[in-house]
């Protein structure tokens, strides 16, 4: 049989999106929905205690999201034998990897996929999952090419890795801080933060750019002077809340059993968001962020800075093991700006001793002609 592109996964309907977000996070269903049929929409349930609303407003970001990667779900197999077809089968997915972050890759698509017709494309279904559950880009670049940013994540979940394994490669731990040397980082200060995005804007030029790619957040990209910020704050606190109980600072393998992003990690993103980066006391901070969440996307929850029940009383101070190499990099280009624009990138790769007796006997010449 003559191998044909399949189309995309199905639209999802409101149902399946209140079971989706069920098992991501733990979300509350409506009993009356998923009494109908799960393939149709029911925006005009009755009861009084439907979340539909509330989800479709609150992680309306999300579910675009996750639409795109739906879409970007194209398999090359016979009709019918492609890994994924309902969006259940993602869910499914999702729960499997929660159960199982400590086995190999190859021995969890076994598990979910005991008959296998197209291995390259069950890869790419648990692929699509992570990136689901993980908010990052899982799997080639062929895979999400339309998905892709510069400077995010292109590690590729090999078959004999464990998840647990393959997030601590795509979000590495840095080496701790020292009191002494934590004490020598002053832009770590959220009582005087020096790396703000104003500063930027404002020394450097910096344009800021949102990713739903967590691995991609504070990558500044130095060509074309582009900060990229992780705009999912509605995700980032579901993903906290989930991680709440599983002990004092849990690891990975415990984080994604319930699962959550390293919890480590999400803390730090969110602290360096709504304290460094933009500080919600700051006003003009404030007015720029609101630019980003009306003309780029941006969750208008990051612009809550009074919901923390999901952070502990000890986990107020920071304690940075991730991103404090990108942050002293920011921090450093507000600093010390490079040249922009081709003039100055002209002078700087002339900059040489032999270019600057050049530079003053032209200067020498001009002075002389000019009387």
């Amino acid at each position: 049989m003559k191998l044909q592109r399949m189309p995309a996964l199905p639209p999802i309907s409101t149902t399946q999106i209140q079971q989706l977000l069920s098992v991501l996070w733990e979300l509350p269903l409506c009993q009356q929905c998923l009494g109908s049929s799960a393939l149709m929409d029911h925006d005009g349930c009755t009861s009084d205690e439907c979340p539909d609303s509330t989800y479709q407003t609150r992680f309306r970001n999300f579910i675009a999201y996750y639409k795109r990667l739906c879409a970007s779900y194209e398999p090359m197999a016979m009709a019918g034998n492609q890994a994924l077809r309902t969006h259940d089968d993602i869910s499914n997915i999702i729960t499997q990897l929660g159960l199982h972050p400590d086995k190999p890759k190859a021995e969890i698509q076994r598990l979910v996929f005991p008959k296998s017709t197209d291995p390259d494309d069950e890869s790419n279904a648990l692929n699509l999952a992570v990136s689901v559950s993980m908010m990052l880009n899982c799997g080639s670049q062929e895979f999400s090419s339309i998905l892709l940013e510069d400077g995010c994540n292109r590690i590729v979940w090999r078959q004999g890795t464990t998840l647990t394994e393959y997030m601590k490669l795509v979000l590495p731990r840095r080496e701790a801080l020292s009191p002494q040397r934590y004490a020598q980082q002053a832009f770590l200060d959220p009582s005087c933060p020096l790396v703000m995005t104003k500063e930027m804007k404002r020394q450097a030029g910096t344009r800021f750019c949102g990713t739903d790619d967590i691995t991609n957040h504070l990558h500044n990209d130095a060509i074309y002077n582009v900060l990229f910020v992780f705009q999912r704050t509605t995700v980032l606190k579901e993903h906290l809340r989930l991680s709440k109980n599983c002990g004092s600072s849990p690891s990975e393998s415990s984080c994604l059993q319930v699962a959550a992003l390293p919890r480590q990690y999400a803390l730090e993103v969110l602290y360096l968001t709504q304290k460094i980066l933009f500080p919600l006391w700051d006003s003009e901070s404030v007015t720029l962020l609101q630019s980003l969440v009306e003309r780029a996307s941006f969750d208008s929850d990051i612009l809550n800075g009074n919901e923390y029940d999901f952070i502990e009383d000890d986990e107020e101070k920071i304690d940075f093991e991730y991103l404090w190499p990108r942050l002293s990099e920011i921090y450093q280009e507000i600093q010390n700006p490079r040249p922009r624009g081709w003039l100055a990138n002209w002078l700087e790769r002339r900059s040489g001793a032999r270019y600057v007796m050049l530079a003053t006997v032209a200067g020498s010449r001009l002075l002389f002609y000019s009387g």
